[in-house]
């Protein structure tokens, strides 16, 4: 991995840290000290989820991976989140308080990722062995197969809720609104891109890891939100089983795969 990738890397780190520890543990306070009113606070806690989840990825990114292989498919996952959040800024902006300097940084930072993403994805190209033409190890095929169609089905999810908000806002657990609706959706296009992307591209054992360790840790968190805000969420909503399902079997094959990349890793004295 080069060494300004791995300072990007960190940047995110950093923001990831901000974010997250804000949204996750002081969830009421943003309503009033975000880029734009949220409530309840468990739909900052879902938010949260996900930037606490990124400080995992960038962490094992900075100070674990040796590998540009190790992060490669979280590269185009973010680009994407940051298409769809700029995306969500720009089609409800009146929504956000714009005389409020973390909004700016707010659009600033979604604006950067893309071309950002893809510096760092032409740089590693350029500079680093590509290891996608090498021959796939044949224990990873099942792994690849479940990873595939798990971020299929959490694309189905992204597309809807970007696209058509409206129809899922009555049955969501917990009042959302079209604006948050499409901040999901970006959270959801991550985690699908990630795992298609490492499904389809998997050649070693330390490929899979980062990128399931971090969908494990946003699924598990977003399974805790209805134990953590149960005033808020309503369990007899159309999408309430659906939504714990979908998580509990996000989790599940991310951890599975992340328990078996770790023994590859092991058994062919691999590094992430």
């Amino acid at each position: 991995m080069q060494p300004s990738t791995r300072t990007g890397i960190g940047v995110l780190l950093v923001l990831a840290v901000l974010n997250g520890g804000f949204l996750f543990f002081v969830p009421a306070q943003a309503e009033a000290d975000y880029a734009w009113a949220i409530k309840p606070p468990v739909n900052a806690a879902f938010m949260g989820a996900g930037y606490l989840a990124g400080v995992l990825a960038a962490g094992l990114g900075v100070f674990a991976a040796s590998h540009w292989s190790s992060v490669r498919s979280l590269v185009p996952a973010f680009a994407l989140l940051g298409a769809m959040m700029l995306a969500a800024t720009l089609i409800h902006a009146d929504k956000f308080r714009w005389d409020y300097v973390p909004t700016w940084g707010w659009t600033f930072v979604y604006a950067a990722i893309l071309p950002a993403a893809l510096f760092f994805w032409l740089s590693e190209r350029r500079a680093a062995r590509d290891e996608s033409s090498a021959e796939r190890d044949p224990a990873l095929r099942m792994i690849a197969l479940l990873l595939v169609a798990t971020g299929l089905l959490l694309l189905v999810v992204a597309v809807a809720l970007f696209i058509a908000p409206a129809g899922l806002l009555d049955e969501w657990p917990w009042p959302v609104t079209p604006l948050l609706a499409r901040v999901f959706a970006g959270w959801y296009a991550l985690a699908a891109v990630a795992l298609v992307l490492v499904g389809f591209t998997v050649r070693r054992a330390h490929e899979p890891l980062v990128p399931c360790l971090t969908v494990a840790c946003w699924s598990l968190l977003l399974l805790a939100l209805p134990l953590l805000y149960s005033e808020s969420v309503d369990t007899e909503a159309a999408l309430f089983i659906p939504f714990l399902a979908l998580h509990a079997l996000t989790a599940a094959v991310c951890t599975v795969a992340s328990v078996r990349a770790v023994s590859l890793m092991r058994e062919a004295d691999e590094r992430l």
